[in-house]
């Protein structure tokens, strides 16, 4: 009776297991759900219809419990069947479910009516034994497909595979809305883009005034207890500078040529021909050949100069000319005296005769200042000098008033008749008139006056009105360079491009330009010009300096002058002319350009620009950096470690579905 009520009951066990199974494949097999929700489905039809076995299998356990206890021993002891032979009439076939959603379950543990079931052979088993069996075949199967429901949708996003396996059904509250995590999540972020715009914006706003590079200025009154002695120039006529020589228009060329020569034998030598006195005939000779070489090479443009020196060369007139500037220049070849020597000579000889004093003055009666006397500029056009002075007798002006005198003297009788041109000065020490034109229309009349006229007192003020120092640059009207750097000033750098153009033309260098020579070694390449052999193609337009000049700029440290002229009436001798120089106030204003960035300025302005929205700084932005790093390095490394292992899941699942089967 109890084996007969333990069938029954192990019979309706089976069946609700059949039935379990066959509603699950009811319930999957559903016209309209996709294969997400039919898989969810499958997979909750299952666990219910085990629980519901297990349950039922447990009461049936407790009676046939009951029932073994008058059971005899000897049933008990039937031989078991293999497990391995179980496994194998096990199979749950989920390939079916990615094309037609229906799960079927075929088993001689769970269909009744298989013919393969044979009952006698597993009544020995218990039901909860039975149930395991199920169950591990079952939970094997399950975990599988879901490794493989993973696998096929590795490549979609989480997020939305929750909003479409996932339906609000609950409201959402306004303090939900509004103070809720999310709205917390996105106020957090929404400020630090916010923060990230600004800091940007005014970085990339900083480096754009940073490439710009622009300029500040700084405004200040200097008060000074002494101020440096300026250098100044002096010019005048040519026709003032010769009046004390009597020139004979009389006499015949012979003459003067033998006059010449007998006072060139006497100046046998370099010492007595630098240090002897000169006949006036040697000084107007010199003289001439002098300024006809300084209007042939520097006087004039570019092509001018071409054009003077093809005339010189071939015009019949200037025969004689060339004759004597060959003559001088072979002379003082042959006594080792460069053209710049024989230049300041000459000057020298011709303003003895007119400088009556030329001193540097203090208010200190025992102090004596050596002035020394420098020839400028000879031309036909004028005559330019300078004060000189030694480092021994370099002093600077401490007094307000008369720093420098020039009492100069004249032959009114060769000047009768004559429009004589006023005296200047120049207390900037350019070299001559030219040189100031050089300079441009807004700085050739700074620090300089031309109303020195001869026979009269003439008191002259000076004083610096600025002092201007700006950046090294390149734009139009200010351009400079440091005087460090460039070592020359504006004249010399234009004088020495005049110099590398008539060396082009001639393959000579210009006898006035030779102060330029630094090596003399260039003048066994480009010696002495003799313009008698220099041929020049006059049509040839070519002939410029002024790629050469555009690289020529003033000295960055300028200073100008606020200069007064005052006349005292005529001297009481006609033939005289006092020129008082005298300094006014010891107070100037000074301009100094700086640049507005520097690289350590722009360093800190740019952590200031960082720090002030986001706290940043240079430190952080390093951290910053290096977690950036190490976390895409180890992003990296985990995704070449998830496709590896994923890989090697699918061979291990393919692998155990091979053994299955």
């Amino acid at each position: 009776m109890n084996q007969t009520l333990r069938n029954q009951h192990r019979s309706k066990s089976e069946d609700l297991k059949c039935n379990c199974l066959t509603s699950e494949s009811i319930l999957i097999e559903h016209q309209n759900s996709d294969y997400d929700s039919c898989w969810q489905q499958t997979l909750s039809t299952k666990l219910r219809c085990i629980t519901t076995s297990m349950m039922e299998s447990k009461t049936a356990q407790t009676e046939a419990t009951h029932s073994l206890q008058t059971t005899p021993l000897t049933t008990l002891n039937t031989p078991r069947r293999p497990r391995h032979n179980l496994l194998k009439q096990v199979s749950f076939d989920f390939d079916p479910l990615k094309k037609n959603t229906t799960l079927t379950c075929q088993s001689p543990l769970l269909t009744v009516d298989s013919e393969n079931c044979k009952k006698d052979e597993n009544r020995h088993l218990s039901d909860i034994q039975l149930l395991r069996q199920v169950y591990d075949e079952l939970r094997q199967k399950i975990s599988q497909r879901t490794l493989n429901f993973l696998n096929y949708f590795a490549n979609s996003s989480h997020d939305q595979m929750v909003m479409n396996t996932m339906k609000i059904t609950k409201g959402i509250s306004w303090k939900e809305c509004f103070l809720g995590e999310r709205m917390r999540r996105w106020g957090f972020w929404f400020i630090v883009t916010f923060l990230a715009a600004m800091t940007i914006r005014d970085v990339i706003l900083l480096v754009i005034e940073y490439m710009e590079y622009p300029k500040q200025s700084d405004m200040n009154i200097m008060f000074n207890e002494s101020m440096y002695m300026p250098n100044i120039t002096f010019c005048m006529s040519k026709q003032q500078a010769w009046s004390h020589f009597t020139l004979n228009g009389s006499g015949s060329a012979s003459e003067w040529d033998e006059k010449i020569q007998e006072e060139l034998r006497k100046l046998n030598s370099r010492e007595k021909f630098l240090g002897d006195s000169w006949d006036y005939r040697l000084i107007v000779e010199a003289y001439e050949v002098i300024a006809t070489l300084n209007s042939m090479e520097r006087e004039t443009t570019a092509q001018g100069s071409a054009r003077s020196i093809n005339f010189f060369r071939t015009h019949p007139r200037l025969e004689t000319k060339r004759t004597m500037v060959k003559t001088w220049l072979n002379e003082i070849k042959q006594r080792d005296i460069s053209f710049e020597e024989l230049t300041q000579k000459v000057g020298f000889e011709t303003i003895k005769h007119s400088i009556q004093r030329f001193q540097r003055t203090t208010f200190d009666e025992s102090l004596k200042i050596k002035t020394r006397f420098r020839t400028s500029w000879i031309s036909t056009m004028e005559f330019c000098f300078q004060p000189w002075f030694d480092t021994n007798n370099y002093y600077e002006i401490r007094d307000q008033g008369n720093f420098f005198t020039m009492l100069l003297s004249h032959n009114v009788d060769n000047l009768e008749g004559i429009d004589i041109d006023c005296m200047s000065v120049d207390f900037h020490g350019r070299p001559s008139s030219l040189s100031r034109f050089m300079e441009g229309q807004g700085r050739a009349r700074d620090g300089f006056n031309d109303d020195i006229c001869l026979g009269i007192r003439h008191e002259v003020t000076v004083e610096v009105r600025a002092r201007y120092v700006m950046l090294e640059n390149d734009e139009n009207g200010t351009s400079c360079r440091n005087a460090e750097k460039k070592g020359e000033g504006l004249f010399d750098c234009r004088s020495r491009c005049r110099m590398e153009m008539i060396r082009d033309m001639c393959n000579c260098t210009p006898p006035t330009l030779s102060y330029l020579v630094v090596n003399t070694n260039e003048y066994e390449k480009y010696p002495i010009c003799d313009y008698e052999k220099c041929e020049i193609n006059i049509s040839n337009r070519t002939y410029s300096d002024q790629k050469c000049t555009r690289k020529c700029h003033r000295f960055c440290d300028q200073i100008t002058y606020d200069v007064s002229h005052v006349q005292h009436g005529k001297m009481f001798r006609q033939n005289l002319t006092v020129i008082n120089l005298n300094w006014g106030s010891f107070e100037y204003l000074t301009l100094r350009q700086y640049w507005v960035w520097s690289m350590p300025t722009f360093i800190a302005a740019l952590g200031g620009s960082m720090g002030a929205w986001l706290g940043l700084s240079i430190l952080s932005l390093i951290q910053g950096g290096t977690y950036l790093y190490a976390f895409l390095t180890t992003t990296i490394k985990k995704k070449h470690l998830l496709q590896k292992n994923m890989h090697r899941s699918r061979t291990t699942t393919s692998y155990n579905e091979e053994v299955l089967c």
